[in-house]
């Protein structure tokens, strides 16, 4: 069952008022603002609070959203989301057919097709944060393919290089660790700080991150982070949810 706008909005603005209270840092700085995120994907009840973190904590000045997700629907390329979102709180994104032709041939992608429902599911736990935390007027999703050439993620580089002043960018996974943590908080901490780090063909969203805070000559800085297993879950799952900004 889906829940009505009017909760969604609630709770949106309880995890709002709840990260802001648990990381009490948690204010964009005005001379040099974080414009670049790491969030997780999944459900509210473990990443609710690391997603309004994130949002709280990226340029507020910048209108302009880029999602960058990872798909398995077409491995060997970039797809870039066609679809219409909205209406969020009364807020509709939807990119004109000559701006996602142009967009589309610049980085040498593919555009996504309405049978590619993962698109639109990588999506759909963003857009209350996004309309209710932001001030986004123009929103783009683009979602890489594991086996995406180099040729293209160039690109990619380049045409993110070349606008990355009017961006906010946003990365959406969660962090595989190689084996379930035994030690304490700081150490599974900073072996998440290395696998964000770390550059992997497995792994190209990461990889694309890295080159994206280079531009900015920043690196990831973890705000914090969820081990499901504190909620009841496994131990040994190495799946964690991460909210890295840099």
């Amino acid at each position: 069952m889906s829940l009505s706008p009017e909760v969604v909005a609630e709770q949106v603005m309880w995890y709002v008022v709840g990260a802001s209270e648990l990381i009490p840092t948690l204010k964009p700085s005005q001379k040099n603002p974080y414009s670049v995120a790491i969030l997780p994907q999944g459900p509210h009840f473990y990443t609710g609070l690391l997603q309004a973190a994130g949002y709280l904590l990226l340029d507020n000045k910048k209108k302009k959203f880029l999602i960058i997700s990872q798909q398995s629907d077409d491995t060997k390329h970039i797809l870039v989301d066609t679809n219409e979102y909205g209406p969020t709180f009364g807020q509709t994104w939807k990119n004109s057919t000559n701006k996602i032709t142009s967009f589309t041939h610049d980085i040498g992608a593919q555009i996504g097709q309405p049978e590619q429902k993962s698109l639109s599911e990588q999506m759909r736990f963003q857009l209350p944060f996004l309309r209710i935390i932001t001030e986004t007027k123009e929103l783009w999703h683009i979602s890489i393919g594991e086996k995406t050439p180099q040729s293209t993620l160039n690109k990619t580089y380049a045409r993110i290089k070349k606008n990355i002043q009017e961006y906010n960018i946003v990365f959406l996974t969660n962090i595989e660790l190689d084996k379930p943590a035994t030690s304490k908080k700081i150490d599974e901490q900073n072996k998440i700080a290395k696998t964000i780090q770390a550059v992997s063909q497995k792994t190209p969203l990461i990889t694309v991150f890295q080159k994206t805070l280079s531009f900015h000559k920043k690196k990831p800085e973890i705000i914090a982070y969820v081990n499901p297993s504190d909620f009841g879950k496994p131990t040994s799952l190495t799946t964690r949810y991460v909210c890295a900004v840099g």
